[in-house]
């Protein structure tokens, strides 16, 4: 049967539970401890280095502090200048990473109907102190919710943060909810990494494809180029949003910057469906993705805020990263290894911040109303003596108030807090968002 915990603040010290789970017999401990420190400055940065400046030039607003610059639209909380500023063999160079792709390239925001209307915004300066800047466009429906985007940028850091925030109100009529922020990066990129399976120089340019006789429509096959006899299908580019750090773009090999150009999570809490939700990441196009709320496979599929349900989501802040390494690196594949690699690391230091110090909304839960849940999961089965702990997914979540499903991979409304045992079955599930009804679920 389902075991409902409460998630208390710090200070309380400890909770005992038996755990009965499926046939066999499951023994669980869990411990609510002390605070969790980080490691690194998050931002990729040092914390060092020019102010952080707010420019409103009318219809668009420019934050920049000397290493990465990006120019937002106001009425639509787009991107389409996001300049970065690095050292190529000794001398300064600015790229507008965007330049060239999709559409010119952008950052947008992609709903479907019958989801929360998105914009015009209303523009409004969150903070600009010199050391972090924050601007927050948001849009107030009579009848379709919230949606409150938020950018923010720290002294030193070669990237910036996005904060989506939505919101349904008791007025508020059946929403949908569906929303992912996409990146059409430009056409200096020509290196894809997913994970370590799905990383490799892509055809961006040039070579030829035609449809396959009764795949779907995004299944063709290469008749020319790199990868001619191969099939190339977008959704070979989806992954499990638990496992990843970074996922993005880089711009190697003859012609290329050796720049990377990265979305980096620090915490999955905010995605659905549980640790085996998996999520179209980037294709051909150079585009990245970032699904807040897709329902790929069949998963996540409760997204539906009925008449008058209250509920409201603040999906990060996420982090676009940006990094370069020397063109005296002249291989393609080490110039690539060494970009994502350090991608990687700044996914570790993320998460080692989470949730960050600098981020401050009523909607966004700070460390101290956070605990630790730590536990030791024992299987006695007499069916199966053998049977190990090891490698389990465990999680706690609220079962949303409004849904008949009690299957955590259909849940899109709550947050989910998840973690793998070790050899011996012990697990931490850290910064869980204190609250009651808790369900501890293991598989």
């Amino acid at each position: 049967m389902p075991l409902l915990v409460r998630i208390s603040r710090r200070q309380f010290k400890s909770i005992v539970m038996i755990i009965h789970f499926l046939r066999a017999l499951v023994l669980g401990t869990l411990l609510l401890v002390g605070d969790l420190t980080w490691a690194n400055i998050p931002g990729g940065g040092t914390g060092t280095g020019a102010n952080v400046t707010l420019t409103d030039n009318g219809t668009t607003v420019t934050l920049a502090n000397g290493i990465v610059s990006i120019v937002i639209t106001k009425s639509s909380a787009e991107i389409h200048t996001f300049n970065y500023t690095f050292n190529n063999t000794g001398s300064s160079q600015t790229i507008n990473v965007l330049s060239g792709g999709t559409s010119g390239g952008q950052l947008y925001w992609f709903q479907n109907g019958g989801t929360f209307v998105a914009g015009p915004f209303t523009y409004s300066v969150v903070v600009t102190n010199g050391n972090y800047a924050e601007i927050s466009l948001s849009y107030a429906s009579p009848t379709n919710g919230i949606m409150d985007i938020h950018y923010s940028m720290l002294r030193g850091s070669p990237g910036f943060y996005t904060t989506p925030i939505l919101t349904h109100r008791v007025q508020d009529g059946v929403i949908g909810i569906e929303l992912r922020p996409n990146i059409y990066a430009g056409s200096i990129f020509n290196w894809m990494s997913v994970d370590a399976a799905r990383n490799r120089l892509m055809q961006v340019a040039g070579g030829s494809s035609v449809g396959v006789d009764g795949a779907p429509a995004e299944c063709s096959l290469w008749t020319s180029g790199l990868y001619a006899g191969q099939y190339e299908d977008k959704y070979k580019y989806t992954a499990n949003l638990a496992n990843l750090k970074c996922w993005g773009w880089s711009s190697v090999g003859t012609g290329g910057k050796n720049v990377g150009l990265w979305s980096v999570t620090a915490s999955p809490e905010y995605y659905p469906g549980g640790p085996l939700e998996r999520s179209l990441m980037e294709h051909i196009g150079t585009t990245i993705l970032n699904v807040f709320t897709g329902h790929y496979y069949g998963l996540a599929s409760d997204g539906t805020l009925l008449n008058g349900e209250l509920w409201t989501k603040t999906y990060g802040p996420y982090f676009y990263y940006c990094n370069n390494v020397t063109n005296q690196i002249t291989s393609t594949n080490q110039a690539a290894t060494a970009l994502y690699n350090d991608a990687l690391a700044q996914g570790v230091a993320e998460q080692s911040a989470w949730p960050y110090s600098w981020f401050t909304n009523a909607n966004y839960t700070p460390a101290i109303n956070r605990g630790t849940v730590i536990g030791k999961i024992t299987i006695s089965d007499s069916g199966n003596p053998n049977a190990s702990a090891a490698g389990l997914w465990v999680g706690v979540a609220q079962q949303p108030p409004v849904d008949a499903s009690h299957d955590f991979q259909q849940w899109t409304k709550p947050y989910q807090f998840w973690s793998q045992t070790d050899a011996n079955g012990n697990f931490v599930i850290s910064n869980v968002i204190a609250g009651t009804n808790y369900t501890l679920f293991a598989f």
